[in-house]
């Protein structure tokens, strides 16, 4: 188990180059929207702009993915609420062309993975796997194994894996086959799934440790253990089977599934997940600067080896998101896509 007092490790950064290999945009009508932030002040409403479909963090790593030669994306139809209908596009990976597109009505607010065999899973009010040109090739029941509920929010690093909050209990299921193991009977929220488990920030440790504000607990089939508890965290996410970020802390850190520390990293600016290649090899932040009533002036990410923890490349995304751009790695991290419906652009990572 892991508590905060630690020193960050800073790296000095080599040359950074990401080579742009194609941009296309706008993707949508680009609809209308009044924007409304909050700050200290309380509540400011800022004016009339195109939707740029980036307002959510949990979102962005949930929006674009890398599927064989393909890169699908989920756009919204539209930003009236409850309206929950949405558009599948499936790009050329060589040349950002639309191949393939698909309709879904009533389908919930969607989040996509990418499977560790070229698929696309579509989680909302039910989960669909499908092949590259948006073709049908499975489905999975939420209620199926006697379950009254269900919600897939997250994938395993290598794509794998899906994880499954029944609530209560919680599942794993098989990203091909779509067979589900059950993993425990408690009552859990996961913010990031493995091969073998999840992990979730929930407070839960707090009576006995009164003076922190966030930990990390990882719940494999042999029950929950605290990896890290300490004065600062949000939302951990799995890197690897065996390895976990926590980006919420001013020096993120990497702690081990056996709650030790791998590694601190020394960064300027607030951080947030941005998503990890399926073989483990490169992760990525996004570091904003926000202004005074937490808008995003400048958002910028920097991909990382995991194998030597340092940066090898940097992307400014052409357009400033409202939270955060949608990113996704290519299975083996030598590609990046980075931006919105708006402007999106694919990175070769050198």
């Amino acid at each position: 188990m892991l508590a905060l007092g630690l020193v960050a490790v800073s790296f000095a950064q080599a040359s950074l180059s990401a080579a742009r290999v194609w941009s296309i945009g706008p993707l949508t009508k680009g609809e209308s929207v009044t924007g409304v932030t909050l700050g200290s002040g309380g509540a400011s409403i800022s004016g009339s702009h195109l939707d740029s479909q980036t307002e959510s963090i949990f979102a962005a790593t949930r929006s674009v993915v890398f599927a064989g030669d393909r890169i699908v994306i989920a756009l919204r139809n539209s930003a009236q609420m409850p309206k929950q209908d949405f558009r599948l596009l499936s790009l050329d990976a060589k040349t950002g062309e639309i191949r393939d597109s698909r309709e879904f009505v009533d389908f919930g607010i969607p989040a996509i993975f990418a499977t560790n065999d070229a698929h696309v899973i579509v989680s909302g009010t039910s989960v669909l796997r499908l092949t590259p040109e948006l073709k049908d090739d499975g489905s999975f029941d939420y209620h199926a194994t006697g379950q009254r509920h269900g919600r897939v929010q997250n994938v395993s690093p290598d794509g794998s894996t899906l994880g499954n909050a029944t609530s209560p209990g919680f599942e794993l299921i098989n990203a091909q086959t779509l067979k589900a193991t059950a993993l425990t009977a408690n009552a859990s929220v996961d913010t990031s799934v493995s091969n073998k488990g999840f992990v979730t920030d929930n407070v839960h440790w707090i009576s006995d440790y009164p003076k922190d504000l966030s930990f990390i607990t990882y719940t494999d089939a042999t029950g929950a253990h605290l990896l890290y508890h300490g004065k600062c965290g949000s939302r951990p996410q799995f890197l690897s089977d065996d390895l976990v970020l926590e980006p919420g802390c001013k020096s993120p850190l990497i702690v081990g599934t056996q709650g030790n520390l791998i590694r601190t990293l020394s960064l300027k600016g607030e951080s947030s997940f941005a998503g990890v290649s399926q073989n483990g090899k490169r992760f990525a932040l996004q570091v904003a600067s926000f202004s005074g009533m937490h808008s995003i002036k400048q958002e910028r990410f920097i991909v990382y080896s995991a194998e030597t923890w340092e940066p090898v490349a940097e992307v400014t995304p052409d357009e400033v998101a409202e939270e955060q751009s949608w990113t996704a790695f290519s299975p083996d991290g030598s590609m990046l896509v980075v931006g919105s419906p708006l402007k999106l652009t694919l990175y070769r990572l050198r």
